[in-house]
This record gives C-alpha cells, structure tokens and sequence, in this order.
C-alpha cells in the first residue's frame, strides 16, 4: 500500500491498474483512497483487525467530506467496545478488587446492598442494563430512603468502575444523568445520661465490650471489632493505618476503666467471631448491638451514635477541639500530617482519664 500525500490536485491524478490500488494518506492515519479502472472510492481502516469500511466515492464526496467523516470513523474506534459480561460475575469481580484492603464493615455493606437488591439484575448482560432496570431496582427502597440513598452510590461506584481501564467492560454508565433519590440526612443522635447508665450496666457478655469501649475510645465500629491484642503495647492500643479509615495508624492510651472492660483471653482477637475464628463481623457487632438494647431498654441508637455521644462528651469535660479530633482520628490538614509527626500520647491519655472519669460519674449516679 503506497502511503502519500493526499490533496485535491494529487487524488485527480491517481491512476488504477488492472486490480485496484489502495494509496493511504501520509498525514491522517487509517485514511486513503481506493483506486481502480474507473472509480475511486474512499476508504477508512479501523481498529486492531485493520478492519476496510467503505466512506463514499471520489468526486461525489471530497477530499475535505470524506477526511472529515474518515476522523469521526478513528475517533469512535477509540471508545470501549461492550463485552459479554453478566452483572453478577462483574460485580464478584468488583467486591474482591475495588474493596481489597478496605473495612471489612465497609465492604459488607456494600456486598449486602448489591447482592440483596439487584438479584434482577444478576443473569444480565451488563450491555443490557440501562436506567429503567437501575429505576425499578431503586423504586422499591422507596419507603426506606436511606438505604434507597446508598444503593445508589454503590451502584453509580460500581459502573464507574467498569468504565476504568484495563476493564472497559462498558462504553458509558447506565448511571450517567441520574439523580441521587435523597440527600444524607444530618443524624444530630447521642445517647442521654440515662441511656449511658442502662447501656452500660446491660452489658454483661464478652463481646458487649465492644460498646463500652466505642463509649470510652469513640472507636469507629470496624476499628473496634477488629481489634487484636498484639496492638496493645506499653498500655497504648495502636489501631494499624490498614484497619482505619484514613490509612493512618491511631494510638489510644489505655486507661483503668478500658483496661478494666477489655476482655481477657488468649484469642488475636480482641472480639472473636462467633465460633471462635477470625474478629467480630459486622453482622455479629449489629446482634450485640441489638442484644444490648433490648436488655437496657433503649433503642434507636447506632454504633455511630456511640462515637458522636463520645465527641459530645469531650467537649462536656473541656477536651480541646484539636484534641478531640485527633482521639476521634479524623484525618489532619495535609501540613499537620506532613510536619507534626509528635504523637501527644501524654495528651491523648490526659483527654481520656477525663473521659473515664466522667463517665465513672454518671454511673455511680445510677
């Protein structure tokens, strides 16, 4: 195949033989001209296959139309091209990487949410679904818009991540366009004195710890069920940056009162799973919570609340602002955690036995 330069006076001077002569154009790639006895005929090799497509003939459309309409041809060639893939094994494929390494009460939220909401959508093509299929799966969370809320979002995040190189599994997002059903609403939840004494006293197993110590710690609840023992050191509990939420490692002196609550066993596991292996799940953390409740009479609070009423209760008995942040490990500004690598324990301890103390309090009141 001669490559050229294709221009007006050039084309007009082509000439065939006896079988056509395919001339490509020097400076627009996969653009030429096929050549025979008596026609000319506009040509476009598109993807990996090299694959001919036909444009139009020469003159009925010129050198100007058909480059143009040859740039349209190569810029589509660029796109993802959909593959043969079923929700279901997509999103398996999904959980294992996207979540790799990230909380596991993260990642069995998400895991619930698509497997028990979208069983319509499992056997189908991922080409196949588009934003109606995606409407009657939301539309029937209407009556629970939280839950609506974050199906939603896990849904738009697993999407986006079939476009991502070196997947391409779609050429666009069913989600595109599509509206948030809710907005986040702003949980103002703590749990009153009174609540703090009944939580406190109802728990009575082993593994209701847990609560106690999301009270004293304001440990997230991941942080807190996958606990070990070997990250307890020199009375300092060191949560590992793999097992927090912002990737930085959280030190949290411990008190008498913790020392006191925190169970003693020779499992690695602070909480053990059910039977003995592994850490607390997330589903086995919601039964403690829900056992604990019913056998104080309370309700309505999450493990979340427990971290704000702690937040609440640092500013109760005068702990910093700063500080507060930091026993709550709430990520710094960049420069704090570039240049401030001091890691006020002294502080940090100081903070706590303040905690403990007035939490002491509200319970011998009971």
């Amino acid at each position: 195949m001669p490559v050229v330069h294709l221009t007006d006076v050039s084309v007009r001077g082509l000439k065939g033989g006896d079988r056509p002569i395919r001339y490509m154009c020097k400076n627009t790639r996969g653009f030429g001209i096929r050549v025979g006895k008596h026609t000319k005929t506009w040509v476009c090799m598109r993807g990996r296959t090299r694959d001919l497509v036909t444009i139009g003939k020469y003159p009925d459309l010129s050198l100007a139309e058909a480059r143009a309409e040859a740039k349209k041809l190569l810029a589509n060639d660029n796109e993802p091209r959909p593959v043969r893939r079923t929700f279901r094994e997509t999103r398996d494929e999904f959980l294992a990487g996207h979540y790799e390494g990230k909380g596991a009460n993260t990642k069995y939220q998400v895991t619930r949410a698509l497997t028990k909401h979208c069983t319509t959508l499992e056997a189908m093509q991922l080409a196949d679904i588009d934003d109606q299929h995606l409407s009657r799966v939301l539309d029937k969370l209407a009556d629970r818009p939280s839950e609506q809320l974050h199906l939603f979002r896990y849904l738009r995040t697993f999407f986006r991540w079939c476009l991502r190189p070196p997947r391409r599994y779609l050429k666009h997002s069913p989600m595109e366009g599509y509206e948030a059903p809710a907005r986040d609403k702003r949980k103002t939840r703590i749990l009153s004195d009174e609540e703090i004494q009944a939580v406190w006293y109802a728990c009575t197993e082993r593994s209701d710890a847990a609560v106690r110590l999301m009270l004293l710690w304001g440990t997230r609840r991941g942080e807190t069920a996958m606990l070990e023992q070997s990250w307890a050191f020199q009375g300092v509990m060191t949560i590992p940056g793999t097992h927090t939420k912002n990737g930085r490692s959280h030190s949290l002196p411990i008190g008498p009162l913790a020392a006191h609550v925190l169970p003693q066993h020779n499992h690695r596991h602070v909480f053990p799973g059910r039977w003995g292996q592994g850490h607390l799940t997330p589903r086995g953390l919601s039964l403690v919570v829900e056992s604990v409740q019913k056998r104080s009479g309370t309700s309505g609070w999450s493990p979340h609340d427990l971290r704000r009423t702690f937040r609440s209760l640092c500013g109760r008995v005068g702990v910093s602002r700063d500080m507060a942040e930091m026993l709550m490990n709430h990520a710094p500004k960049a420069l704090d955690d570039i240049y401030d690598q001091y890691s006020y324990i002294d502080e940090k301890r100081a903070a706590l036995l303040r905690i403990e103390a007035a939490l002491v309090w509200l319970l011998i009141r009971a």
